[in-house]
């Protein structure tokens, strides 16, 4: 018999490596779950929140200054009108640009150095010693604080846990209220003095010179402050970045939990989701140029372009009535309480006829009357309380039905505040309306932070923002005419488009 043959097949298996020699692998925002919630996230939104009061004051603080300073500087109201517009013109023609800075070069970056190069601008606007001059150093302001008006919003959004980020966002936007508050103190204080040296032949250093150099100290700290915090690590994950991401996220674990325990951290890998891409930033004008279109396109396409059209929306109507009716409500409250006697309505006294050819010489009258103060603080310390309270109970609250709360409520104060005669009663009814709308402009930033994608996510809530900034800046010259034209049809209008941005609402995705 011939041998037997023995045939040996040896199959070979992958070794598996011992579960603890294996990374762990967490989506990002798993791995901010385990970062968990503490004095991090605290100094964020405190961060936040200077930054944003940074933006209102150099909006609102003009309310303050322009009538303090329109005899030095020989201004007529439609001057004024263009100095208070200029600083939303520089924010409409920067937030393409910031939002492509924000989404390529990075978030903190952006940040810091915008906030310091407003605060140069503002320091440069006291010494201003004419229309043109301040016009432009207001319009160049505008352009820089487009960055933490809109972007830090992306940035906050991004250390939050999709649970918390509407509150935290919330908690952070009390600081626009604040810095009402303090526009109206400091220039209350400030403007009490009569003080004056002569610095050159045509400059005159007086107190509301000196007020844009206080309304700016909290953007300047924040923008100093900022060089001490981390890069968004969503942002730093997005650009393949992944060891850097986690380092950041080491280092909220230790603020949260106490020095030498980001040895705990057990986040060892980041898995990138879905629907992030890694956009590169293309070098040269053409490169530049391809890396703005690869942005911008994603959002006109579906399901993005229907959520952009509803965030626009909401954003123009939420800036009409928070910045473009805000900015006239001093002026407003204070024409009705120096008219104690002409007419009984709201609409009576803004209608109310101007004398014309007088024959006496018109006296230039640059004093801001008591009046104006008490009631700019008394809009902020409502809206202070009013976003304090929302922020405790967001969580219990889907951001979309507060959208819809806000818009109705806002919209129903608007139309019912020219039928009441008091003074203080119509204020709070203004009150109700501005802050109830400017609720919104925080609602809808959070909205967008979630809706989009990181890769364009910091373009997209620029792009809201301008959007929103345009009708600011359309509200802001105009409203002031209308009302002296048709005071109640101006009124219907401002409620009916609060109602159209609540309407559309709906539209929108169910949020988790």
């Amino acid at each position: 018999m011939p041998p037997c043959s023995v045939s040996m097949v040896f199959s070979v298996e992958p070794i598996k490596a011992p579960q603890r020699w294996q990374k762990r692998s967490h989506t990002y925002d798993e791995a901010l779950e385990l970062v968990g919630f503490g004095r991090a996230q605290i100094f964020l939104v405190m961060l936040s929140g200077f930054s944003i009061m940074a933006s209102i004051n150099e909006a609102m603080g003009l309310s303050i200054i322009l009538p303090a300073s329109q005899c030095d500087l020989g201004l007529d109201p439609g001057e004024k009108g263009m100095i208070g517009g200029a600083i939303f013109l520089g924010i409409m023609a920067s937030s393409y640009f910031w939002g492509y800075q924000a989404d390529t070069r990075g978030r903190q970056v952006v940040l810091k150095y915008a906030l310091i190069v407003t605060s140069i601008c503002s320091f440069a606007s006291s010494f201003a010693n004419d229309f043109a001059s301040l016009m432009v150093l207001r319009f160049i302001t505008g352009l820089c604080i487009a960055a933490p008006a809109a972007t830090i919003y992306a940035y906050l959004g991004e250390f939050c846990t999709p649970s918390r980020r509407v509150q935290l966002i919330s908690y952070a936007s009390v600081m626009p209220s604040v810095g009402i508050i303090y526009v109206a103190l400091v220039g209350w204080l400030t403007l009490s003095y009569d003080w004056s040296f002569a610095i050159t032949d045509s400059i005159t250093y007086k107190p509301w010179r000196l007020l844009f150099i206080l309304y700016t100290i909290p953007g300047l700290l924040a923008g100093i402050t900022f060089f001490f915090f981390p890069e968004s690590p969503k942002f730093l994950l997005s650009k393949g970045r992944e060891d850097e991401a986690i380092t950041v996220l080491k280092w909220l674990y230790r603020i949260n939990h106490g020095v030498g325990s980001e040895g705990n951290y057990k986040v060892e890998a980041l898995r990138t989701e879905a629907d992030e891409v890694k956009l590169e930033t293309g070098s040269g004008m053409m490169g530049v140029l391809k890396s703005m279109r690869d942005q911008t396109v994603p959002l006109l396409k579906l399901p993005y372009l229907k959520y952009f059209f509803v965030c626009c929306v909401h954003s123009a109507s939420a800036f009409t009535i928070y910045g473009g009716l805000g900015l006239w409500f001093p002026q407003i409250m204070n024409q009705i309480s120096s008219n104690p006697s002409y007419g009984t309505e709201i609409c009576s006294v803004l209608q109310q006829p101007t004398p014309v050819d007088s024959p006496f010489p018109v006296i230039c009258e640059s004093s801001v009357q008591q009046e104006t103060f008490i009631y700019t603080a008394m809009l902020g310390a409502f809206g202070a309380t009013y976003c304090i309270t929302l922020s405790l109970i967001l969580r219990r609250f889907r951001g979309s039905t507060m959208m819809v709360f806000n818009m109705v409520v806002a919209g129903a104060a608007g139309i019912l505040l020219q039928f009441f005669t008091n003074s203080y009663l119509v204020a709070v009814l203004f009150c109700v309306e501005i802050m109830f709308a400017g609720i919104c402009v925080m609602l809808v930033n959070a909205r967008a932070v979630s809706l989009f994608p990181t890769h364009v996510r910091g373009m997209a809530v620029s792009l809201v923002n301008m959007v929103g900034r345009l009708s600011c800046f359309t509200a802001s010259a105009v409203i002031g005419l209308l009302m002296s034209q048709n005071c109640p049809l101006t009124f219907y209008f401002l409620s009916g488009m609060l109602f159209i941005s609540a309407a559309v609402t709906f539209l929108l995705p169910q949020e988790e």
